[in-house]
């Protein structure tokens, strides 16, 4: 680890100098919560291959470009830009952040029961259940990264849906990254609160304006109080020159339902971490993801699926398409815990190798502690059918439309599972393109 202190002591250098630009001693911008996760990030360092669950992800190359916050550099975009990346279908709400900061004038807050908004936004107000809220699923981080977006969060959206409000069309996240911020590292912080009875769909969305390095280090708690529903399909699309770091936080109460799709088909280096667990019987916690991994991309998902009470269900179903040097890390961890009876926790992951030279580590995980319980686990790492190829062939298609529909067709259970229709076709169309440009190995 000797060979990471100077970067620790710039960061942590860092940290502090953005902690002592907020106002003195002032609670509502959680000075003293940041300065904790400050010292609590000297403490934990960066993670290295010797701790599991970053084994198989090399930070290297992320530590070497150097990212830091900055706050001082003036921003400037064109705003015609930004709206060309707004969902097609209608939305009940929508919130933009260019290069880490809300953008209020793009953003569509005025909904009934619903408070959107930006985290800095809530700290100037002091609002006091979101401020207690913030850091109650994730502590001041449990790794290196996480307790450095403690310290060093710029801003974030504060989605807080009240008790038994249903919205029938969804709310709308975008997260955009310009010239502007190259070679920075950017923290966004999220928390979304869904109260007794109420349900949402979030279509989230990380993409970036120009191919530019910088580092998206991103930490989001969602709370989903008893009976809530929320559908939440998230993606993750910036430069090839990207690095995306998610770290997801769940809480669900009793017969509370959570269902996420995610894909992560940008960023040269990317992973998501997701944690969920149950506080009281009856919840159910479905995730479906998708990822492309081509040449020099890194792609890495880990699940931390804790059943820590009785009668509640998970599923999991991710699957890769991989070519080129392609690397995927896919790591799936479900706990049944002791007092966990009737549990029902399924875990799948399929991959798809397109090249000799693409690599996959899975590590789907099934640890159960009680005896009533119904679970199952599994993965699959294999080729394109070469019986389908031959009867695709047989019908006029040639070798590479066969391949590429053979890849899409693989891909289609998880797309199906976005409910926008120019969302799922525009995800389509970036498959089939980086499709196009690889080449596919029979």
């Amino acid at each position: 680890m000797s060979e990471q202190s100077p970067s620790i002591a710039g960061y942590r250098l860092a940290a502090d100098r953005l902690i002592d630009k907020l106002p003195v001693g002032d609670g509502l911008w959680l000075t003293d919560k940041r300065r904790a996760a400050a010292c609590r990030f000297s403490e934990l360092r960066f993670p290295d291959a010797r701790q599991e669950d970053w084994r198989y992800t090399n930070i290297k190359g992320l530590l070497e470009k150097g990212f830091f916050v900055d706050d001082d550099t003036p921003r400037s975009f064109a705003p015609h830009t930004v709206k060309r990346q707004f969902l097609n279908e209608p939305v009940a709400g929508r919130l933009v952040f260019v290069d880490g900061l809300f953008q209020h004038e793009l953003s569509d807050t005025d909904l009934e029961g619903v408070q959107l908004s930006s985290l800095n936004s809530v700290m100037t107000a002091g609002d006091q259940t979101v401020l207690k809220a913030l850091g109650s699923l994730s502590g001041i981080g449990d790794h290196g990264f996480a307790a450095l977006n403690m310290a060093t969060m710029q801003d974030g959206a504060v989605i807080r849906i009240g008790t038994g409000v249903n919205l029938e069309q969804p709310i709308e996240l975008l997260y955009l990254t310009s010239r502007a911020a190259a070679s920075f590292s950017l923290c966004p912080r999220h928390l979304i609160i869904l109260e007794e009875d109420a349900k949402a769909t979030l279509v989230e969305r990380y993409l970036s304006l120009d191919e530019d390095e910088h580092f998206t280090n991103l930490v989001c708690e969602i709370v989903l109080g008893e009976r809530a529903h929320l559908h939440h399909q998230r993606v993750e699309q910036e430069s090839p020159q990207a690095y995306h770091l998610s770290e997801l936080y769940l809480g669900l109460d009793a017969k509370a339902e959570y269902r996420l799709v995610s894909t992560s088909l940008g960023a040269g280096w990317s992973r998501t971490k997701i944690n969920s667990r149950f506080t009281a019987p009856g919840a159910n916690c479905e995730l479906d993801g998708l990822y492309l991994a081509g040449d020099g991309q890194l792609v890495d998902y880990h699940l931390n699926i804790d059943h820590a009470v009785p009668e509640c269900s998970s599923r999991e179903n991710f699957k890769g398409i991989l070519t080129g040097q392609g690397r995927a890390v896919f790591d799936g961890r479900i706990l049944v815990r002791e007092q966990a009876q009737k549990s029902d926790a399924h875990l799948s992951n399929a991959n798809l190798m397109l090249s000799r030279h693409a690599e996959i580590d899975t590590k789907p995980q099934l640890e159960i502690l009680a005896d009533d319980v119904q679970c199952s686990h599994g993965t699959t790492v294999g080729q394109l059918d070469s019986e389908a190829l031959f009867y695709l062939r047989s019908r006029g298609l040639n070798m590479e439309q066969a391949r590429r529909l053979l890849c899409l067709g693989f891909a289609s259970e998880i797309l199906e599972r976005f409910e926008s229709e120019s969302l799922r076709q525009q995800l389509c169309d970036v498959i089939r393109q980086r499709l196009e440009t690889s080449i596919i190995e029979s």
